[in-house]
C-alpha cells in the first residue's frame, strides 16, 4: 500500500500527498509543508493572501510570501486531475478557505483576550485609585492630628515661612499630588486600552504625542533655564528674608521695643505695609533684568504683568490707601476724637492705612474705609456735645436775676453754656439751660439747683400744655429736669 501524507489547517485536510518528488516521499513532503504552515498559523498577523505561481511544469502555492506546497506532474497523475493548473487551483482554494477561517478565529480570540485585558486593567486602575485615596486620607489625618510636626521654616532666628503657611502649602501640595496621581492612572489605563485594539491603536500614538511632546519640550526648556532658576531662587530667598526683616523691624517699632525719631509708633504698621509692597514690586520689575541679563525677559514681563494686574485689581484698595496716607501723615483725625466720617459717627480708635476704626455710642467697633470719606463730609467735634436741661421757676421771681444765675451755672460747666426762656405762664417761667453734662464731679443739674438755691428762688409748676418729651439732649447725650 502506497504511503500518503496530509496537509491540515487545524482538523481540516487541505491536500493529501500521494506521490514522491525527487528524493522526498509523500510523508516528508507533507511534514515540510505542515511545518511551514504551522509557523504562519502561530503568528496570525503574518497570515497573508493565498496565491500560486506555475512555471515549467511546476506550481508553488504561497501563503503571503511563504511557499507551502510544490506540485508537479507526479501529483497530477496520483490525484487523477485533468491538469496541473486544475490541481493547483483546487489546493489554493481549499488553503485560502482554511486560512480565512483561521484568520477570523484568531481575530475573535485576540479581541476576546484584549477585552479581558481591558477589564482586568480597569480593575487594577480602580484598585490603584482606591489606594491613592487611602494614602491621601491617611496623610490628611496625620497632618490634622500632628500640626506641630509641620513647623515654621526658619533661617537662623528669622522666620521665613510661618507654621500656618507651611501647613497650608503642605495641604495644597497633597491635594495637587492626589489629583495628578488620579490623572496619571486614568491616562495610563486609557493608553493601554487603546493599544489593545487595532482600530484604536492609531489614537494611542496621537494621544501620546499630544501629551508627551509638549512635556518633553517643556523639560528641555526647563533644563536649559536651570541656571537662571537657580539664581532666581536665591534672589527670591533674599527678598523673602528682607521682607520678613522689614516686617519684624516695624512691628518692634509699633510695640515700642525699638524707638526711632523720624517715625511715630502709630505710623509703623502702615509704613511697614508700604515698604514691603515696594520691595516686592521693585524686585519683580528691576531685579529680574539683572538675573536674566535681558531687559525684556520672561521674569521682567512677569513682574510688569503682575504690577499691572495688581494695579487694576487693587484700584479701590490703592485709592483707599492713598486717602489713608494723606489722613495718617497729615494727622487729620486723632485718636479719641468724636467724628462723623464716611457716614458713620463715633470716637476714633485707630487710623489705619485702609480704614478708620470708630467706636459708636453702643461701644461697637466700626471699620470705615477711607473711600467713603470721599462721598460723605467729615465732621470733627473738637468739644463734647452740649446737653439741655429744662427748669420751671416761680413766675413771681425776678426773671433777669434768674437768667443771670442760670447762665453763670451753665458757664461754670462749659464756656459755651447758654440759657433761653421757652415760655412764661401762671404756673411759672420755663427756662432751658444748654451746657456740657458735667465738669469734674459737678453735674449740670446740680449746678442749676445750687444757683437757684443761692438766689432763693423756688420752683414753679409745669404748664399743662407742655409735652412730656420736653427734656432732651443734643448730640446724643441725655437730659434731665429739675
Amino acid at each position: 500500500m502506497r504511503s500518503t501524507g496530509e496537509l491540515k489547517v487545524r482538523d481540516k485536510v487541505v491536500f493529501t500527498f500521494r506521490a514522491s518528488r525527487g528524493d522526498r516521499g509523500p510523508v516528508d513532503r507533507a511534514k515540510a509543508a505542515q511545518a511551514a504552515l504551522d509557523g504562519l498559523l502561530a503568528h496570525g498577523e503574518q497570515l497573508g493572501e493565498v496565491t500560486f505561481e506555475e512555471a515549467q511544469g511546476t506550481a508553488v502555492v504561497y501563503v503571503g510570501k511563504t511557499p507551502i506546497v510544490t506540485l508537479g506532474a507526479e501529483d497530477v497523475e496520483a490525484t487523477g486531475e485533468a491538469s496541473l493548473g486544475v490541481l493547483t487551483a483546487q489546493v489554493t482554494a481549499r488553503l485560502s478557505e482554511a486560512v480565512s477561517s483561521e484568520r477570523k478565529r484568531s481575530a475573535i480570540a485576540t479581541t476576546v483576550f484584549s477585552v479581558s485585558l481591558l477589564v482586568f486593567s480597569a480593575l487594577i486602575a480602580f484598585w490603584l485609585l482606591g489606594r491613592a485615596a487611602d494614602v491621601a486620607e491617611k496623610l490628611r489625618n496625620w497632618m490634622a492630628e500632628n500640626p506641630e510636626r509641620l513647623a515654621a521654616i526658619k533661617l537662623g532666628k528669622v522666620e521665613l515661612v510661618s507654621a500656618g503657611a507651611t501647613r497650608g502649602g503642605s495641604s495644597i501640595a497633597l491635594t495637587l499630588g492626589y489629583r495628578l496621581t488620579q490623572v496619571a492612572i486614568g491616562y495610563a489605563w486609557l493608553i493601554f486600552g487603546l493599544s489593545l485594539f487595532a482600530s484604536t491603536r492609531g489614537y494611542t500614538e496621537r494621544l501620546t504625542g499630544l501629551m508627551i511632546s509638549p512635556l518633553s519640550a517643556l523639560a528641555t526648556r526647563i533644563s536649559s533655564a536651570l541656571p537662571v532658576f537657580f539664581v532666581a531662587g536665591i534672589a527670591v530667598l533674599a527678598v523673602s528674608v528682607l521682607v520678613r526683616f522689614i516686617g519684624l523691624f516695624f512691628d518692634s517699632v509699633a510695640r515700642g521695643d525699638t524707638k526711632i525719631t523720624w517715625l511715630a509708633r502709630d505710623l509703623a504698621r502702615p509704613t511697614s505695609t508700604l515698604v514691603r509692597f515696594g520691595v516686592v514690586v521693585t524686585s519683580l520689575v528691576l531685579a529680574s533684568p539683572l538675573i536674566t541679563g535681558e531687559s525684556d525677559g520672561a521674569l521682567s514681563r512677569v513682574g510688569l504683568v503682575a504690577l499691572v494686574a495688581v494695579a487694576l485689581a487693587s484700584t479701590p484698595l490703592l485709592a483707599s490707601a492713598t486717602v489713608g496716607t494723606v489722613l495718617i501723615y497729615g494727622r487729620r483725625l486723632k485718636k479719641g476724637e468724636l467724628v462723623e466720617f464716611g457716614g458713620r459717627a463715633g470716637r476714633v480708635n485707630e487710623v489705619r492705612l485702609l480704614d478708620v476704626r470708630l467706636e459708636d455710642a453702643g461701644a461697637c467697633d466700626i471699620s470705615v474705609p477711607h473711600l467713603l470719606g470721599l462721598f460723605h463730609p467729615t465732621r470733627v467735634h473738637r468739644h463734647p456735645p452740649l446737653a439741655s436741661i429744662d427748669v420751671v421757676v416761680d413766675p413771681a421771681a425776678p426773671q433777669a436775676e434768674v437768667e443771670k444765675a442760670l447762665l453763670e451755672a451753665a458757664r461754670s460747666i462749659s464756656s459755651r453754656g447758654r440759657v433761653e426762656l421757652v415760655y412764661l405762664d401762671g404756673g411759672g417761667a420755663h427756662w432751658r439751660v444748654h451746657s456740657a453734662t458735667h465738669r469734674g464731679d459737678t453735674t449740670l443739674g446740680r449746678a442749676v439747683q445750687d444757683a437757684l438755691t443761692t438766689l432763693g428762688v423756688g420752683l414753679g409748676r409745669r404748664g399743662a400744655e407742655r409735652s412730656a418729651s420736653s427734656s432732651r439732649a443734643l448730640g446724643g447725650e441725655g437730659a434731665a429736669d429739675t
